[in-house]
C-alpha cells in the first residue's frame, strides 16, 4: 500500500509540470514596468541646447552634438563662424545653420525667445516682444514651430528673481494679456508658444499654469515641462506627490521637457545639471513616457565638459523607469 502524501508534498513529475506551465505563461505576463521602460526609450528623445556648443564652429558643433548621442537640438543661432540675428536677419546664415544640422541628421526640436513678458522697462519688453514675434512669423525658415519663453517677473533686476508683486492678480492678468497676444499671432502662422513656468515668476505654480491654459485655451499655447521649476525649498520633501500632480493637471500640454536638477539652497533652490540634485528622475521619466507620444528631453544648465556625464546619467535613469 502506497504511503499517504502530506498535503504540502509534490512529486517530481508534478513539480516539473507546474514549472513548465509557469515558464510558458511568463512572456504573456511581462511586468508593466518593462512595458513603460520600453515606451520611455521609444518616446523620450534626448536633445540639447545648441548654445552649449556655441564656442565651436558650426560644422564642428553639429558633428559633436551627433557624436555625443543627441537626436535633437534646441536651436541657437550663434557659433564661432556664423551668426544669425533676428533683429537684422541674414537669411543665408539661417539657412546655413539649419541645413548643417539637417545634413548631420539632427532634428531642430524647438526655438527659444526668452524675455521678461511683464518687464517694467517698456523699451526692453518691446524688444523681447519683437524678437518673439519674429520667431512666430518666420518659424518655417528656422526649423521648428515650437518657440519657448518664460513668464516674467516684476523684479526690476532680473526676470529670474522673485518679486512679492508676482503673486498679485494684476501681475497674472498682465502676463496673461501679453502672452495671449503672442498666442493669437501664433494661431495665424501655425506656431506654438511654449511657456516655462518657474516659482520665481508670475506663472509660479501648477495652479496658475492650469489657470492660464484654461483661460487661454488654444493649441498654440503649450508647456515646457520642467518639474524642477515648481519646487521651493519647503516642499522638496513632497517630491513624488507634487511631481504626479504637475503631470496630472498640465502634463498633456507638454511639447518639450527639460532635464536639469533641483536642490535646497539658502535662497530657496539651486538648479544644477541633472544628477547633482534630488529630482526623482525615474518617476519624472515614467510620467513623461506615459504621455504616450514622442517628446524631446533637453539637457540644460551644463558646460560642454559636463555633457558626457549628464547624458550618461539621464540614460541610466531611463533604465530605472
Amino acid at each position: 500500500m502506497a504511503r499517504d502524501r502530506q498535503p504540502n508534498q509534490v512529486n517530481r513529475r508534478e513539480w516539473l509540470k507546474a514549472a513548465c506551465g509557469a515558464l510558458a505563461l511568463a512572456p504573456a505576463i511581462a511586468p508593466a514596468e518593462d512595458r513603460i521602460r520600453e515606451k520611455a526609450k521609444k518616446n523620450i528623445k534626448l536633445a540639447i541646447f545648441g548654445r552649449t556648443y556655441s564656442a565651436l564652429p558650426l560644422e564642428q558643433a553639429a558633428q559633436k552634438i551627433k557624436a555625443d548621442g543627441f537626436r535633437g537640438v534646441i536651436l541657437d543661432f550663434e557659433y564661432a563662424d556664423v551668426h544669425f540675428d533676428p533683429i537684422a536677419p541674414d537669411w543665408g546664415a539661417a539657412k546655413r545653420i539649419t541645413e548643417c544640422f539637417g545634413r548631420h541628421g539632427i532634428e531642430i526640436g524647438g526655438l527659444t525667445s526668452y524675455y521678461n513678458v511683464v518687464d517694467r522697462e517698456i523699451a526692453r519688453r518691446e524688444r523681447g516682444e519683437k524678437h518673439m514675434q519674429f520667431m512666430i512669423a518666420n518659424w518655417k525658415r528656422l526649423g521648428s514651430p515650437i518657440i519657448a519663453t518664460g513668464t516674467g517677473s516684476l523684479n526690476p533686476k532680473s526676470e529670474w528673481l522673485e518679486s512679492p508683486e508676482n503673486a498679485t492678480e494684476n501681475a497674472y492678468l498682465q502676463c496673461r494679456s501679453n502672452l495671449e497676444k503672442l498666442v493669437k499671432q501664433a494661431e495665424k502662422t501655425g506656431a506654438v508658444v511654449a511657456i516655462e513656468p518657474y516659482w520665481r515668476n508670475v506663472i509660479d505654480s501648477v495652479e496658475r499654469t492650469e489657470r492660464l491654459f484654461r483661460e487661454v485655451n488654444s493649441p498654440s499655447l503649450r508647456l515646457v515641462m520642467d518639474p524642477c521649476n515648481y519646487y521651493r525649498k519647503e516642499n522638496l520633501a513632497k517630491m513624488q506627490p507634487i511631481l504626479e500632480d504637475i503631470f496630472r493637471r498640465v502634463g498633456q500640454r507638454t511639447v518639450l521637457a527639460h532635464a536639469k536638477d533641483v536642490k535646497a539652497a539658502a535662497n530657496g533652490t539651486d538648479l544644477p545639471a541633472a544628477g547633482l540634485g534630488v529630482l526623482d528622475y525615474p518617476l519624472f521619466l515614467r510620467l513623461l513616457a506615459q504621455l504616450g507620444r514622442e517628446v524631446y528631453l533637453v539637457v540644460e544648465h551644463l558646460t560642454l565638459e559636463d555633457v558626457p556625464r549628464v547624458r550618461d546619467f539621464v540614460l541610466s535613469q531611463l533604465e530605472r523607469v
